[in-house]
């Protein structure tokens, strides 16, 4: 498909250039000139206008060395997720998130609810969630590969809905971080190894409403514990560089065993506010300067800016994802994709999404247009206070790195 698409815009260059040259030799080069003059700005148009096309149809050409990873916010499914499912079917409210989730590798959400099959309501929380084993037929629908359940609803339905969560993800083949029957097992690493990178991804909160839903000796949720989380990186990078020889896989060739990209997803910050807080700022130096990659943030619903801490990326909200919120307060939100070489950031990709369905059914799809532009100036502006640039092209957002 590439080699078709790179031949297919060679020819449409010919194309149009070719009246041009043609006329240039039937008249001669002009007196006292290079010979060099440019192509007619029409002509220059119409080709950038067909390639923007071609782009659209066939994607454009790929480096087989990079690794995409998307990571999304909030996910859960009552209040307008529910109703938008029962009136238009299972798959209604992500199907417009479909081509996004496909041009990624990987693909990592936060699931903020617990899949029960009864409910078994914790009568001391304002909001309890609740989804179906049948809720998890999008997150298959859209090729998800892991979830981060380190929030303040993993025990909304206490241990035994915690279990029983995790075995409904199982049988999907759909990972999950940050929650699990002790601490160690709540935070142990997603890992994952290939194109000559290897990425561990952790999730912890420290949102859990003052119940003692922490993990411990008991199941729980991962605690945002800065210097617990900077140990254990220092234990496993040690036990990485004394491996005598690199794994491998099927789909790579050896891994050098000092070379990790870690991501780390919190829940934190303060709903509804489009500004990280002071101490969340503090804690992100903290992890950035024990050699985290990414922190991504999530739980105050709408997105805030990105800061860049030395060679670190804090994403300190993307906002709520598949939500069934209808409250004034909402806004559009952000998927972003990573696009990670050799265990090294190259770029960061801004999907502005839709999410503001105060007066419509949760149908989840990107953004397009003006209304694309003008909600990554949002970002664009609150990333500038943060001191980090976005460009913004067409209906993306790029973060810069440098």
């Amino acid at each position: 498909m590439l080699f078709f698409r790179k031949h297919f815009i060679s020819s449409i260059r010919i194309l149009f250039c070719s009246p041009f040259l043609l006329a240039l030799a039937c008249t001669g080069v002009p007196e006292n000139t290079s010979g060099t003059e440019p192509i007619p700005e029409t002509q220059t148009s119409i080709v950038s206008k067909i390639e923007t096309q071609i782009d659209k149809l066939f994607g454009k050409e790929e480096d087989p060395e990079v690794v995409k990873v998307l990571l999304g916010g909030d996910v859960m499914f009552n209040w307008g997720i529910r109703d938008t499912i029962k009136s238009k079917g299972e798959l209604a409210p992500v199907k417009g998130l479909k081509s996004v989730f496909e041009s990624a590798d990987l693909r990592v959400l936060n699931l903020e609810t617990p899949v029960v099959s009864e409910r078994s309501w914790d009568h001391g929380k304002a909001y309890v969630f609740q989804a179906k084993a049948s809720d998890l037929e999008s997150m298959s629908f859209l090729g998800v590969d892991l979830v981060s359940l380190g929030n303040n609803h993993a025990m909304d339905h206490g241990p035994e809905g915690l279990e029983e969560t995790l075995k409904f993800l199982g049988d999907r083949n759909i990972a999950s971080i940050g929650a699990g029957k002790n601490l160690e097992s709540a935070f142990r690493p997603w890992i994952w190894e290939g194109k000559d990178t290897n990425l561990r991804v952790y999730s912890a909160t420290n949102v859990a409403e003052g119940r003692s839903h922490y993990a411990g000796q008991s199941p729980g949720v991962m605690p945002l514990d800065p210097e617990l989380i900077l140990k254990k990186f220092q234990v496993e990078k040690f036990q990485l560089n004394s491996s005598r020889a690199p794994k491998k896989d099927k789909r790579s060739k050896a891994i050098s065993p000092g070379k990790q990209f870690r991501i780390l997803s919190l829940h934190w910050g303060v709903e509804y506010s489009p500004f990280p807080t002071i101490e969340q700022r503090k804690i992100a130096k903290t992890l950035a300067d024990g050699g985290l990659d990414i922190i991504v943030g999530h739980h105050p619903h709408i997105p805030q800016g990105i800061e860049k801490i030395g060679n670190t990326i804090v994403l300190y909200s993307l906002g709520n994802l598949i939500f069934g919120s209808r409250n004034a307060y909402l806004n559009h939100n952000l998927i972003v994709i990573l696009h990670i070489k050799k265990s090294k950031l190259i770029n960061i990709e801004l999907v502005p999404i839709f999410g503001k369905f105060q007066n419509e059914d949760h149908l989840v799809r990107p953004l397009e247009g003006k209304e694309a532009e003008n909600f990554l100036k949002e970002v664009a502006v609150l990333s500038q206070d943060l001191g980090t640039k976005i460009r913004i092209e067409g209906d993306r957002g790029w973060v810069e790195l440098d």
